[in-house]
């Protein structure tokens, strides 16, 4: 693990697997209230393909740490360009992202369109069309289920130091305990996922999910990269459900949609060889050209 320096103070832990003169690097974007950790199993698949790999702890999750900057989708965009100048500067790159992870490279594209011409494949997993919502279907289990999720929401906008206040009594175990000090370990492996919160006050929490759900359908940026976006959805994702998807799609034609049948919020977790495979289809033409012996030595890294 290494600790990346943002201008604000936060620090982005950061694994980097593969050797440097690998053809390709693709990076790993993780959503919210998750770790590193959820891309363990692919990361040893996309070593054997000879790929470069890089993931990292979102500000305020895992063991990166919180900084001062206002919690938004543009602020984790922006970390992620400086992320990439500082353990990616050169050379052509495959980024994936799940939920949140998706919008932060959705942001980053419009953000940062200097970036548009090293990017030779975009792996959107689960991006919601504008905004996330506590509501995601109808009838009376949805209804039930969205009247919980917005209570919820209320609960962490106007009463946030009184649930900071109950989530430290919480068990390690949960994911909802707080521990706001967690000790930040030296060793390579990122925290468990189910500990992505433990660094996150209530009141970022809130933050992070108003301007999440605040953000509005912008897909124009997405065309400068054409034929070269990935688009998977779960078919049975109750958070971001696919037809949000594919009104991304829509707006998209040169981009593939894949629905992946009996799948849900879980598909990368679920499906890591699938979403591997379709980070490796975006790169392989540059697999391909490469000479053997950085394929090799991409291949014999050690795995984490």
């Amino acid at each position: 693990m290494r600790s990346i320096r943002l201008p604000d103070g936060a620090r982005l832990a950061t694994y980097v697997d593969g050797p440097a003169q690998a053809p390709l690097t693709t990076v790993l974007v993780l959503g919210l209230s998750v770790t590193a950790a959820l891309w363990r199993s692919h990361v040893p698949l996309l070593l054997r393909e000879g790929i470069r790999v890089v993931r990292y702890d979102q500000r305020a999750h895992g063991y990166s740490t919180r900084g001062t900057a206002a919690l938004s989708l543009n602020q984790l965009a922006d970390d992620l360009a400086h992320l990439l100048e500082t353990a990616a500067p050169r050379g052509p790159l495959v980024l994936a992202g799940h939920s949140m992870g998706a919008m932060t490279l959705m942001r980053l594209v419009a953000r940062h369109r200097h970036l548009a011409p090293r990017i030779r494949g975009l792996v959107l997993i689960s991006p919601p069309y504008g905004g996330i919502s506590t509501r995601t279907g109808s009838g009376p289990a949805q209804s039930f289920l969205t009247l919980g999720r917005n209570l919820l929401a209320s609960a962490c906008t106007h009463a946030p130091y009184v649930l900071d206040a109950a989530r430290r009594r919480l068990p390690d175990t949960s994911r909802w305990a707080l521990r706001p000090h967690v000790q930040r370990a030296s060793g390579a492996l990122p925290l468990p996922c189910r500990r992505g919160l433990h660094t996150t006050a209530t009141g970022d929490i809130a933050a992070l999910w108003h301007d999440l759900a605040g953000q509005q359908p912008d897909p124009g940026p997405l065309q400068q990269l054409a034929g070269r976006i990935h688009l998977l959805a779960g078919s049975l994702d109750a958070l971001i459900p696919p037809e949000q998807t594919g009104h991304l799609a829509a707006c998209l034609p040169d981009a593939h949609l894949e629905i992946v049948p009996d799948a849900t919020h879980a598909l990368p977790l679920r499906h890591a060889q699938l979403v591997t495979d379709r980070i490796t289809r975006c790169a392989s033409p540059l697999l391909i050209s490469q000479p053997t012996e950085a394929v090799t030595s991409a291949r014999e890294a050690t795995p984490p």
